[in-house]
């Protein structure tokens, strides 16, 4: 046989043991289901580089990035952004530290930081991250420093990289330079788990962004080292670091919103804890009444509630579902009353708006809280995870959202 040939039946080999490899991680899959997210390891082949946007032409990078992923990637409704040109930016962008996230020459993801005292912010942020409130903690001689974080995002072939967990480092170390006591952030309610996991604080107060739809506020207390632990945040390890702690925050923290203690952190629950929770609001064990979780067991039930759900809840008055917006999970009714503009969904059988868990689809309604309620909201994005690392019961989720398996 000639070299040629021997080359050609080496590399025949090569690429089958490739693609056996490949099925057996589930980046190929052999049947019909919906294909999962995968992150590409050719990502890795250049160091990622965290770094301060200083020229015009990064920035405009970022503005271009930033659209990329809201509008194209993800579909927000974006009413101030520059269509024509395909850029996001907005005042806070004028006084803002602009970072950026790169593989070589590659930008993959960016993050906003404002930092400054009260009086530097919008007053609509003053009134949702309830700055007031938490600038009576600051004595006269003290920084005052609030920082308010924005625009944060990583390029989807990326996102199961070290790149998020290397942005929030650089941003913590930020807040610790500029001494900063208080971090807020924002987010829709299918990534408040992770918010959660690097040890924000969920406010209790939701509200509709008219960008970006229905956001929860946060707050990261920047010397709550034993939080950070709790919740095992990556962010640990640079924050134990911190020679000096002022340690009346968390104590002032816990006098002040003493209400935000009944909010359920998805970090600090067991599956046993929060199933036992569930049974309480449904009345009946979620597998018994929640359609998507129709033929699991209980542990099965349990594991996908755990890894994907969130409990949130959602004052009178407050919006749970907007028309129009992006649905990335799945919303249920727990407990409480609402008020729909379509049919009224009232019972934990029915799913409040679109069904955004395996695909990103647009919301129809208004759902408004008619009194308090609480709501299970599964996350899309936990679901891909979750596809991944339990296969099986992921496929008898998919099979009950099935259109041929009418709920």
């Amino acid at each position: 046989m000639s070299e040629n040939g021997i080359f050609t039946l080496k590399w025949l080999a090569v690429s089958v043991n490739v693609l056996c490899l490949l099925i057996l991680l589930g980046v190929i899959k052999m049947n019909n289901t919906l294909p999962i997210p995968f992150y590409q390891k050719k990502a890795l082949e250049e160091p990622i580089v965290i770094g301060i946007a200083t020229t015009p032409e990064e920035k405009m990078e970022i503005y271009r990035l930033r659209y990329r992923i809201y509008a194209e990637e993800i579909s927000y409704k974006l009413v101030s952004a520059d269509h024509s040109n395909k850029l996001l930016y907005d005042e806070l962008d004028e006084w803002g530290i602009l970072l950026y996230v790169r593989v070589g020459t590659e930008l993959i993801g960016t993050a906003r930081m404002n930092v400054g005292r009260i009086s530097d912010f919008p007053s609509e942020l003053v009134q949702i991250f309830l700055m007031n409130k938490f600038h009576e903690f600051y004595k006269e001689e003290d920084k005052q420093n609030f920082s308010f974080i924005s625009k944060g995002m990583i390029s989807p072939d990326y996102r199961s990289s070290q790149a998020l967990n290397m942005l929030m480092e650089k941003i913590y170390e930020l807040y610790l330079n500029n001494q900063v006591q208080f971090g807020f952030v924002n987010c829709n309610f299918h990534l408040i788990s992770l918010h959660e996991h690097y040890g924000s604080r969920r406010l209790g107060v939701n509200y509709v962004d008219p960008n970006l739809g229905l956001m929860a506020s946060f707050v990261m207390l920047i010397d709550d080292i034993e939080h950070l632990r709790a919740v095992g945040s990556p962010l640990i390890n640079i924050a134990s670091k911190k020679r000096t702690l002022n340690n009346r925050v968390v104590d002032w923290f816990h006098s002040e919103f003493a209400e935000t203690t009944s909010i359920i952190n998805s970090q600090l629950i067991s599956e046993d804890e929060l199933w036992v929770i569930l049974c309480n609001r449904l009345g009946n064990a979620p597998n018994k009444i929640i359609p998507i979780l129709k033929g699991l067991s209980v542990t099965q039930a349990k594991k996908i509630l755990h890894c994907c759900g969130v409990v949130v809840p959602c004052p009178a008055g407050s919006y749970i579902v907007s028309r129009g917006d992006v649905s990335n999970e799945l919303n249920i009714l727990l407990s409480g009353t609402i008020q729909s503009s379509g049919k009224n969904n009232t019972s934990p059988d029915k799913y409040l708006g679109a069904i955004g868990l395996v695909n990103r689809t647009k919301h129809t309604v208004n759902i408004i809280a008619a009194t308090n309620v609480e709501i299970l909201v599964l996350s899309f994005h936990y679901f891909q995870k979750f596809r991944r690392s339990c296969p099986e019961i992921a496929k008898k989720v998919l099979h009950n959202l099935s259109p041929n398996n009418p709920q």
